[in-house]
């Protein structure tokens, strides 16, 4: 049990520190390619491409053959993609490295996330999945610093190999681990099935409007804050305070859903932190004074950090035996939404401002309460 606890803890942390590192590298990777910081979004972009087929691809696999290998497969292939960045000073090789572990990084994401529910709180999937997601926000979160550490201590190459043994560790735990600790219930992995249930595809909805909300706090929190008058380290330690909140909503779900709630109110917890986080939005969009700007962000941290967690364990009742294809389902019809959403933010808030900007967040945490009151009002397995 100790395994499988320590190889799904880390697997979700070394995921959450494939979202966080190109991030953490982009000033020393722009500086080793000889490029602009534009041209290392355009890297980015590619860990997300990289990132949706291979969710949806990874679920079917993981139902077919176990978490246990895709487990081992994930975490070494992000380990080589982690090296391939330090073989050659090249765009091309770059960027092949990066898809490497943009796929590699999916495949963690999607077993670890189907382990959860055995690992922690068994019995009370959503409440496994809150705790369980912390550790993908730990390893975001802890990243940029650790990184930032290791590049004043070490240059580049040492730096990615060190990282690279970091994620190696799920593997080695997964390889020690006793094979029937790292095997879920019989899955049937029918993509065909999950697909032509219009329930995934709300579900997917709920995410796709859920995603760009979360990305575009992340994104424009600084800048509005300054825009309010708050110092430029002011800004930055706020919204630290943010991802904070975000862990601790997460934590503080994790709890109320193990010990007081039914897991038939889960759907109506996501309408109800829905509906918050509009009004929250909407308050943030109009408000004249720093701390109530302040307060507002800290409190969206606490409303946004459950929704994702608790909207799989919801999925996870739906499809008890697809329940990796149905996660991978999920995630690739919801990512589509951070694609178009990013532009059409930037594009609104450059003709007004970023608060202003604000109220399309609003708009769509408004239409989060609508789908997720329909969920509902079907979300029962069948």
């Amino acid at each position: 049990m100790v395994g499988l606890q320590a190889v799904t803890i880390t697997s979700a942390f070394v995921f959450g520190m494939v979202l966080a590192l190109l991030g953490s590298i982009k000033l020393a990777l722009a500086k080793r390619l000889g490029i602009d910081e534009a041209r290392v979004g355009g890297l980015l972009a590619a860990i997300s491409l990289a990132l949706i087929p291979m969710m949806l691809l990874s679920g079917v696999l993981i139902d077919h053959w176990g978490p246990r290998v895709m487990l081992i497969v994930g975490s070494c292939l992000t380990g080589v993609g982690v090296v391939g960045l330090t073989v050659k000073p090249s765009y091309a090789w770059t960027l092949a490295a990066l898809l490497l572990i943009g796929a590699a990084g999916a495949c963690l994401s999607t077993a670890s996330t189907v382990l959860m529910p055995k690992a922690f709180f068994p019995g009370h999937p959503s409440a496994a999945l809150n705790l369980g997601n912390v550790f993908f926000g730990l390893g975001a979160l802890l990243t940029p610093a650790l990184v930032d550490l290791l590049l004043r201590i070490l240059e580049f190459r040492r730096t990615m190999i060190l990282l690279a043994v970091v994620c190696l560790i799920p593997a080695l735990i997964a390889a020690a681990t006793d094979r029937e600790y790292l095997q879920v219930d019989v899955q049937e992995g029918d993509l065909i099935k999950v697909l032509s249930d219009w329930r995934i595809w709300l579900a997917g909805a709920v995410f796709l409007l859920y995603m760009p909300l979360e990305g575009s706090v992340g994104t424009w929190a600084t800048t509005y804050l300054t825009d309010l008058g708050y110092g430029t380290r002011q800004a930055a330690w706020l919204l630290s305070g943010f991802w904070l909140t975000f862990l601790a909503g997460r934590l503080l779900m994790a709890l109320l859903q193990q010990q007081l709630f039914d897991p038939r109110v889960e759907p109506w917890i996501i309408l109800i932190l829905s509906l918050l986080a509009a009004v929250v939005l909407g308050d943030l969009a109009g408000a004249s004074s720093r701390g109530n700007a302040g307060l507002g962000l800290l409190a969206l941290g606490l409303i946004f950090g459950p929704i994702f967690p608790t909207l799989v364990g919801i999925v996870f009742g739906l499809f008890p035996h697809d329940q990796g294809t149905a996660y991978g389902a999920m995630f690739a019809i919801g990512a589509t939404g951070s694609l178009f959403a990013p532009p059409l933010f930037g594009a609104y808030a450059r003709r007004t401002s970023v608060q202003h900007a604000l109220r399309l967040p609003m708009f769509m945490a408004l239409l989060m309460v609508v789908l997720s009151l329909v969920l509902a009002a079907v979300a029962q397995p069948r």
